[in-house]
């Protein structure tokens, strides 16, 4: 007892002499209790999301460099040129008639008449070949002459300039089709080349399934990963890896839909699909390619398959009849098979064949990818009960839709919970920098009944780009998330990979290009937080004073429709203090007071009409300063899809709240926030739909951050937009070895002292000297690139200062991880 007074003592003097030095800094304060463990951080927490999107499977991770290599486009020689060098006289064609393989039929025909200099065929790889000096690559084609008339043929990489990596030759071919490999090492670098065949005999040439690879691929595999990029997500150590998708596993029709069986076997037996983001994919980069990187890196295989349905999110989509779907769900189980069964099963002795008798252990299944509706759940059902009959351990997941909140995302969770068929629940959310700052505590009030995997998140900055600003912003998301894996088990950065210049999706982990590769700020986030996540949650109080004006909703009000014509009068604009009207207008002469946004827009006898049925048509008015108001008006629909838009604390065009009433094809009444354009529901949704040629009575009041909308008298929502942004986060964990480890982000554009008190510590039983690791820079807007890879990246340090009470300095713009080892 006597042992804890002085130490009280202690601490107050402390306090009292870092109020001398510091002033009102001292107020700044960070409490940890090492005394009591908290809850255990889930083990699978980081992992990687992989979706051959952004060119990221063909054309890269999957490290084949021809494109096209089997003549199986649409256009069967797309990306293939046939040139004579000379005189010489030639034709060609694709044929089908006696191939290497019925999947893949088409073959090219060259017929040489008469020879001058030559017939070259020529590939351009996936946007020029990159080869390295000094590297060996591996040819590989099948050949036949049917007339039996041309032995050989020369291959080689080089660029426009003449300038060579490497050459060879083809010799002995017959008249049957052969396979033939050739090793070769590469001489000269080459950027931008090219892939080249030449002939020089005369006679009729066959070709099929021309491919050139790396021979240093990942763990040196034949129809390998590229290495630089499978290293970095390897030097992620995730726990997991979901793939092949996304949308990607939906496809546009049930046609196009990825199906795992058409990706294992020999490479030559994979057909070419259309690829659901506008190209066409070889699957070379198939199921068991992904099984085995799992194992090579130990994360746990978490594949997604399709539920009998194609992608919703552009209409009415294409579905399996449930009379049909099982098929579907035989795949599934025919899958689990594959992967765990013995050599004794069937897809256990497929999988055996292949090279690896050993199961690869599989605990996880996702059924469809950003599915919802009625027909998805029925069809879901399905596929999870004939899982859990057959393999009652698996845990199988369900999708809640492609947003983080709204009636789809309401409709999904109220059905797992109304079922109960769930292991774990995929969310997906691709959102503003602000939305993470201001959603840390989006778990707090989970049932803990259900468990949430966060199958896909982005902060989208604008321009979408992977700066510093979206990396701390998802910082200061995960390490909440750390602090709530009683609910968040497992969580996935998306998308993984982008390919400089055919990136159809902005922002990507990591970019790349033929030659080289870069990691983002966003992807160092997520390797410091991996490697300190910890054991154990310590309790923690942060303590850092608060401008509760900050929480008030302010800026201008606005009127708008979507897809919709619409009449607004009578309006005014109260102040909730004084009663005082700050605006009222009678819509006769008062254009000059409105900033229209989009739409037709017209006063006539005191209605304010737009008339378009265009998207996101709105006009504003009024003061950027206001607060504390209520906006009364009254609203008609004349046409269209949907319903009213009325708005409030409009800072711009992009960042506004709007009550959103018969929105979304009018099924349903929430409040948005846009926030750079990123729109998300705040509180839940009411199911009001809109009835045309009727006036309806709108309200909204606003008082500092609270928001009561009312509808003809009838309050519809009652809400506090609690989503504040605050400077500081942070997180507190015991490691198992004992050390503490605190995470702090400082997303303000000042250092910013703190005071660390360790309750439960003596100073005589920690060590002075703590690791620190610092991920910042001077700029929120800064980036990596291929020019300078790391500007933004980890920098490690020792600060010799460590006390069960001190002070630290955490830079501005930064995630700041300091480990403190007990003696």
């Amino acid at each position: 007892m006597r042992h804890k007074k002085m130490l009280l003592l202690f601490s107050i003097c402390m306090l009292l002499l870092l109020d001398i030095e510091f002033g009102a800094e001292t107020y700044n304060t960070l409490e940890v209790d090492t005394l009591k463990r908290g809850i255990e951080i889930s083990p699978m927490l980081y992992g990687v999301f992989f979706e051959d999107i952004n060119y990221a499977g063909d054309g890269g991770l999957y490290a084949e460099l021809i494109q096209n290599r089997s003549f199986e486009f649409p256009n069967p020689l797309y990306n293939w040129s046939i040139n004579t060098l000379g005189k010489d006289k030639a034709g060609y064609g694709i044929e089908k008639n006696n191939p290497i393989s019925s999947k893949n039929p088409t073959y090219l025909r060259i017929v040489i008449s008469s020879i001058d200099k030559g017939i070259i065929i020529s590939n351009q790889g996936y946007h020029g070949i990159t080869v390295k000096k000094g590297e060996n690559y591996i040819i590989t084609l099948y050949a036949r002459s049917p007339d039996n008339s041309i032995k050989n043929i020369l291959f080689e990489v080089s660029d426009r300039k003449g300038n060579v990596g490497f050459k060879g030759i083809i010799e002995g071919i017959g008249k049957n089709w052969q396979k033939y490999e050739k090793i070769v090492t590469c001489e000269n670098e080459i950027e931008d080349g090219r892939f080249v065949i030449s002939v020089n005999q005369k006679g009729i040439l066959d070709l099929d399934f021309i491919s050139l690879f790396p021979q240093n691929t990942w763990k040196g595999r034949k129809n390998g990963l590229r290495y630089d990029l499978a290293k970095l997500v390897a030097d992620l150590r995730p726990s997991f890896i979901r793939f092949p998708g996304g949308c990607l596993v939906q496809g546009r029709t049930m046609a196009d839909a990825y199906r795992w069986k058409k990706t294992i076997g020999d490479p030559s037996e994979r057909p070419t699909i259309p690829n659901f983001w506008g190209y066409y994919q070889s699957l070379g980069l198939g199921f068991y390619e992904y099984f085995l990187f799992c194992e090579d890196i130990g994360a746990e295989p978490v594949p997604v398959i399709n539920c009998g349905m194609s992608f919703q999110g552009s209409g009415p989509n294409d579905m399996v009849p449930l009379d049909k779907l099982d098929e579907y769900i035989q795949d599934a189980l025919d899958l689990i098979e594959f992967a765990n069964g013995s050599v004794n099963t069937k897809w256990g002795a497929v999988r055996a064949q292949l090279g690896h008798p050993e199961p690869f252990n599989m605990k996880y299944i996702e059924i469809g990818n950003e599915q919802w509706g009625y027909d998805y759940y029925v069809r879901y059902e399905k596929f999870y009960d004939a899982i859990k009959k057959k393999y009652p351990n698996m845990n199988v997941i369900f999708g809640v839709g492609p947003s983080p909140s709204g009636k789809i995302f309401d409709d999904g969770w109220n059905w797992v919970k109304s079922k109960g068929k769930a292991d774990l629940v995929d969310e997906h959310y691709y959102m503003a920098p602000e939305w993470f700052l201001s959603n840390t505590e989006r778990y707090a009030n989970y049932d803990k009944n259900y468990k949430v995997y966060v199958g896909e998140y982005a902060a989208h900055g604008q321009g979408r780009r992977n700066n510093l600003e979206s990396a701390l912003a998802e910082a200061a998301y995960l390490i909440n998330i750390e602090k709530y894996s009683d609910v968040v088990k497992m969580i996935s950065y998306a998308p993984l990979f982008g390919k400089e210049g055919v990136s159809q999706w902005q922002p990507n982990l990591i970019w790349f290009n033929n030659k080289s590769s870069y990691a983002t700020p966003n992807y160092y986030v997520i390797k410091m937080l991996n490697e300190n996540k910890g054991r154990y949650i310590l309790p923690m109080n942060l303590n850092i004073p608060a401008d509760p004006s900050k929480m008030n909703i302010t800026g201008m009000i606005g009127l708008g429709s979507w897809q919709t014509a619409v009449e607004y009068k009578d309006l005014k604009i109260i102040d909730n203090n004084t009663q005082n009207v700050l605006y009222e207008d009678n819509f006769k002469d008062t254009m000059k007071n409105w900033i229209v946004f989009r739409g037709i827009w017209t006063q006539r006898n005191g209605v304010f009409s737009q008339s378009t049925l265009s998207e996101n048509c709105f006009a504003v008015t009024g003061n950027k300063e206001w607060n504390n108001y209520t906006i009364q008006v009254k609203a008609k629909k004349n046409s269209g899809r949907e319903g009213f838009l009325i708005m409030f604390g409009v800072k711009d065009f992009d960042n506004f709240y709007w009550w959103n009433i018969g929105g979304w094809g009018n099924s349903y009444t929430a409040i948005e926030k846009s926030v750079n354009g990123i729109k998300s529901i705040i509180g839940s949704s009411a199911n009001i739909r809109v009835i045309e040629d009727r006036w309806y009575d709108i309200k909204i009041e606003v008082n500092g951050n609270r928001i009561r909308c009312y509808l003809d008298g009838v309050l519809v929502h009652d809400v506090e937009d609690k989503m504040e942004k605050k400077e500081i986060y942070a997180n507190a964990v015991e490691d198992m070895n004992g050390d503490v480890i605190l995470k702090v982000v400082n997303i303000s554009g000042e250092n910013k002292k703190i005071n660390i008190l360790l309750k439960g510590l003596s100073n005589e039983s920690i060590l002075p000297d703590a690791e620190i690791t610092v991920l910042t820079s001077d700029n929120l807007k800064d980036e990596n690139s291929m020019d300078n890879p790391k500007k933004i990246f980890p920098q490690i340090t020792t600060f010799n200062g460590v006390r069960n009470n001190f002070v630290y300095e955490f830079p501005k713009y930064s995630l700041t991880i300091i480990r403190i080892k007990k003696k």
